[in-house]
């Protein structure tokens, strides 16, 4: 039975059972899945580019939690909390979660998390609700924060337990994993190109094919400057752009370096080594 208007969502999980279990229990309660998300970064990207009606969010996540997510979604959208994790419960109200639903999941309880997003919806925005276009990112430095701009950091760079973020103004070092960061980067456009690299796809000059399954990104910086991208990765990378593939190829990519799917195996090196700053 639908109970009202249809509405579109982005469902994010880790799990594939558990959103085919969610998206089957709301096509009932008119809710269509306009997007289905395994991590933070991901979701964050899909909420952007989809805009849907609200984004049903579980809490544990690989790369970071749904907190940390939420945090980082429109504040005018929706956000319904879907998760076997009770303890989290006022930490999600605290940011203005529509509702915080725990599995096991029902038609009935669903139902009444829906009745408070369209009530939501349906209400006539706060003034001055929506975010900046583009944020400041602040790093610790000393006993200050240093603010960047995101258009200023070229890349992110995983070493052991610490972010590296490299930017125009030199690198700044963040202790923590680089998951974190993406979480935080995805709503400026960053994109993880490798298991320990996030780039900036506006400070990209070209895709260079090192080898039929090697690719590397050359930035703007004036320094030749190389960063990876995983053969797993370049697929998801071109979907995030606009690519226009060469006469008589489909737009699915350049041969089988497109190929790969987003499965995660041993992400390759690329021409001469896989490391940060590789020359031409």
């Amino acid at each position: 039975m639908n109970d009202g208007a249809a509405l579109r969502a982005v469902i994010v999980d880790d799990e594939a059972g558990a959103r085919a279990h969610l998206r089957a229990l709301l096509a009932p309660l008119g809710v269509e899945a306009a997007a289905e998300c395994a991590a933070g970064a991901e979701a964050l990207r899909a909420a952007a580019a989809l805009r849907p009606d609200l984004v049903c969010l579980d809490v544990r996540l690989p790369d970071g939690d749904g907190l940390e997510v939420a945090r980082h979604l429109p504040s005018a959208l929706p956000v319904v909390f879907v998760t076997g994790y009770a303890e989290h419960a006022a930490d999600a109200f605290a940011l203005d979660a529509a509702d915080y639903v725990l599995k096991p999941l029902s038609a009935a309880r669903l139902r009444e998390a829906l009745r408070k997003v369209r009530r939501r919806l349906a209400a006539p925005p706060p003034a001055a609700a929506s975010r900046p276009a583009v944020a400041r990112v602040f790093v610790p430095a000393g006993e200050m924060h240093h603010a960047l701009a995101p258009e200023g950091i070229l890349y992110v760079e995983a070493q052991g337990g610490v972010a590296v973020i490299h930017a125009d103004d030199g690198p700044h070092r963040v202790p923590g994993p680089l998951g974190r960061l993406e979480v935080a980067l995805a709503r400026c456009g960053f994109l993880r190109t490798h298991r320990a690299y996030l780039v900036n796809p506006r400070r990209v000059r070209a895709l260079v094919r090192w080898s039929r399954h090697a690719h590397t990104l050359l930035l703007d910086d004036g320094q030749e400057t190389h960063v990876p991208v995983a053969k797993t990765r370049l697929a998801a990378f071109r979907r995030h752009v606009i690519w226009i593939p060469r006469s008589g190829r489909s737009p699915g990519g350049a041969g089988a370096a497109g190929q790969g799917g987003d499965r995660e195996r041993r992400e390759p090196g690329v021409g001469p080594g896989d490391r940060r700053g590789a020359r031409r």
